[in-house]
């Protein structure tokens, strides 16, 4: 049976709501503390690694290799929300999986799986021909409230704070809707997304004011997005009875 060591913020929430789905998988190790992983995961010996980070941009290029070797692991399954794709060039093809999260428990399973299975039928998989950068067109500077600009839509001036936690986030992820519509993780998906989003937009890089304007009309619109589509999702849980 596969060994997997599970760093995420959801990822405990998940694995309490719905421990069947990785029934075929030995989970050695589950938290949301890299100190806590570094110190306790080597001695389980792991086959994979299953790390969600919310900005990967942020996430130092040796970090994954360097616990995956640590720990002992062969594969690793790292999920993320948003990175640039110069950071997801950096990744060891047929070593590490990405993939845009979050994800339900149930797909991380069929990854972990076909980790595996890749490594089995392809033993020495060859490395990628790097892809060189596009270059960077040039735009005018956008002025907001001009002619064309982006500025119809009123939204609140101070962001509304997220109403739900990684952990809420991850139960909704694997719950089992009374329909057979499974709202409840689709919505779960799309706020968390918002949210990853919303934090993102915070800190990207800006090459001038119209830049750092831009990035302020994001945060801000994407923060209002967050918050009705939070109010969706409360209204749902209420209507399914869904205890959290």
């Amino acid at each position: 049976m596969v060994k997997l060591a599970l760093l995420g913020e959801s990822y405990p929430a998940q694995l309490r709501e719905n421990p069947q789905a990785l029934r075929d998988v030995e989970v050695v190790w589950s938290g949301s503390s890299l100190e806590a992983f570094r110190a306790q995961v080597p001695a389980k010996r792991p086959d994979v690694l299953a790390l969600d980070f919310l900005e990967l941009n942020g996430v130092e290029t040796g970090a994954v290799p360097g616990l995956m070797e640590d720990s002992g692991a062969r594969h690793a399954i790292v999920t993320y929300r948003f990175a640039r794709r110069g950071v997801l060039q950096q990744y060891p093809a047929g070593k590490v999986r990405l993939l845009q999260g979050p994800i339900s428990l149930s797909l991380l399973r069929a990854h972990v799986h076909l980790a595996v299975l890749d490594a089995m039928l392809q033993p020495q998989s060859a490395k990628p021909a790097p892809v060189a950068p596009a270059p960077l067109a040039s735009a005018p500077a956008l002025q907001l409230g001009a002619p064309g600009a982006v500025s119809t839509v009123t939204v609140p001036a101070v962001p509304k704070p997220p109403r739900y936690s990684a952990e809420q986030l991850g139960v909704l992820l694997e719950v089992s809707s009374a329909v057979q519509c499974e709202c409840p993780n689709h919505l779960s998906q799309i706020v968390s997304s918002l949210q990853a989003f919303e934090e993102y937009s915070k800190h990207c890089e800006n090459r001038n004011e119209a830049d750092r304007q831009v990035h302020a009309l994001l945060y801000r619109y994407t923060a209002a997005a967050r918050a009705v589509m939070e109010e969706a999702l409360t209204a749902l849980v209420k209507h399914e009875n869904i205890q959290l």
